[in-house]
């Protein structure tokens, strides 16, 4: 015990002496070493809880609290998916194995753990089926209020495709029709015990699945895009069965080619009867366009908004942007073919989203392509669908072989981003901005210190950390020779 206690002490010495000594943040160096994938969320204001994938069959479950203080650390069997808040406690979701080839075994274990200290309350296997297609799990807590999974079979054959670089598109677009294709849909909720108790199967359209979201009263809508049109059917809190059906207000012209849950996101409203969604797709005259609706089951009604992302208005939106810090100037926006969905919510009566253009380029090294982003669009509506504000945050990256995610936090009318800014031809840095949804403008926008962090290594925008009063920045430095692990270094910054 003494040992134990008399390490903890030198190292909190040790990296308090560094932070008086430089006047750089407080950083911890190898939080983690060599792990796959990690993912976090905030337990209260004064802990987060992060998933780190350490192998294909392992994982842990990290508490970190707001004076960057690992207050305990749970290893786990298996995959790790996805951790969250459950009654008060954490649930996690992992699959038994997992493949690169393959992707996840179709066997889904969950634990209920204490937050207090880490401790499995409880453990089981909460779905099970053969292996032969790819199953795509989903899990809601709804904050912490229930926990659901919904399990979505597909007709792709779960086993290794060889050669599939070099297929033709006719075999790659019949892999995507595969993957789109629905076999199976299951729904079924558990107590903090992991006893199920409840499970139906929602009615599968004749069309492709986009998605599946709940909102914080337990009721549940699921996009179709059925031919020309998107189906959203609504299920009730407690129900089997659809209690209504709308149609979005845009016809398609459908491509098997793709996958519509990339193109989609929908997010139901903090009015129980009211969902709104968004979309990226190319308009009749060619050009990239951003859709903007809302379904009200209650009166059926409808609204859309649509926005052209031609080469003109791409061109008076760089030109329109004020910069708030003289040093962060330099928008890029890409072009509007290429434009992704990032972020979509409901933020004191608004509906914000956040787009950016994604593209690759050829190199002889990373596998053979550079991953690059531009500017980030950020549109507010209200609850009409008037647009409220349009500004643009000017991040942008080019990075080998993988797309690099930004973080958004909501709180007190304020959106929090952290993003990677390429500063030099081998330099990436944390971007912190801080935009005001009532008005719509910057309130403060700089680099984080790279003080005793590479400068190739990135921020991890699925796993930063957010308190109240500071936050957590996980850098990520990608192991040499490995195309999936990497070092994790902590970073603790003030707002």
């Amino acid at each position: 015990m003494k040992k134990t206690l008399l390490i903890t002490v030198l190292t909190l010495f040790t990296t308090i002496a560094v932070l008086a000594q430089n006047d750089d943040p407080l950083i911890m160096e190898d939080f983690a070493k060599g792990i796959k994938g990690s993912n976090t969320f905030a337990f209260n204001d004064h802990l987060n809880v992060m998933q780190v994938t350490t192998d294909d069959d392992k994982f842990d479950l990290v508490a970190v609290n707001d004076k960057l203080e690992i207050v305990w650390r749970t290893s786990l069997a298996g995959y790790g998916i996805k951790t969250d808040k459950f009654q008060n406690k954490i649930v996690a979701l992992a699959s038994s194995d997992h493949s690169f080839f393959k992707g996840t075994t179709n066997t889904f274990l969950a634990y209920v753990i204490d937050p207090a200290n880490g401790k499995v309350l409880a453990e089981k296997v909460v779905y099970k089926s053969t292996n032969d297609l790819v199953e795509f799990p989903q899990m809601y807590t709804g904050d912490g209020a229930f926990f659901k999974l919904a399990v979505r079979q597909s007709g792709f054959a779960r086993k290794i495709h060889v050669g599939i670089p070099i297929y033709s598109l006719f075999t790659m677009n019949s892999y995507t029709r595969e993957y789109n294709e629905t076999r199976n849909l299951q729904v079924i909720e558990y107590n903090d015990k992991l006893d199920s108790i409840s499970a139906f199967k929602p009615v599968i359209s004749n069309g492709t699945f986009i998605s599946l979201a709940w909102n914080k009263h337990a009721d549940m809508f699921i996009g179709w895009l059925n031919g020309p049109t998107i189906e959203v059917y609504k299920y009730d809190a407690g129900k089997t069965k659809p209690s209504n059906m709308l149609t979005a207000d845009v016809v398609f012209k459908e491509d098997k080619s793709i996958i519509p849950s990339e193109h989609f996101m929908l997010k139901p409203s903090d009015n129980s009867n009211v969902l709104y969604y968004s979309m990226i797709y190319v308009n009749e005259d060619k050009d990239g366009e951003l859709g903007i609706g809302k379904l009200d089951f209650a009166t059926n009604k409808k609204l859309y908004v649509a926005q052209a992302l031609d080469k003109a208005t791409l061109k008076a939106i760089k030109k329109s942007f004020v910069p708030v810090n003289k040093k962060i100037d330099d928008v890029d926006m890409g072009y509007g073919k290429g434009m992704k969905l990032l972020y979509m919510d409901e933020l004191d009566g608004k509906v914000v989203t956040a787009i950016a253009s994604h593209s690759t380029r050829a190199s002889a090294i990373s596998n053979g392509v550079f991953m690059i982003e531009n500017s980030i669009l950020i549109n507010a509506y209200d609850q009409n669908l008037a647009l409220k504000f349009q500004n643009v945050l000017p991040t942008g990256y080019i990075y080998p072989s993988r797309h690099l995610k930004t973080s958004f936090h909501f709180n007190k009318n304020k959106l929090y981003m952290v993003s990677n800014a390429k500063t030099g031809m081998t330099t990436l840095s944390g971007l912190f901005s801080i935009l005001d949804i009532g008005n719509g403008q910057w309130d403060k926008m700089e680099y984080l210190s790279k003080k005793h962090i590479s400068n190739s290594d990135y921020s991890d925008g699925s796993s930063v950390l957010w308190f109240s009063n500071n936050f957590i920045v996980p850098y990520l430095s990608p192991k040499m020779f490995s195309a999936t692990k990497t070092d994790v270094t902590l970073q603790l910054n003030n707002y």
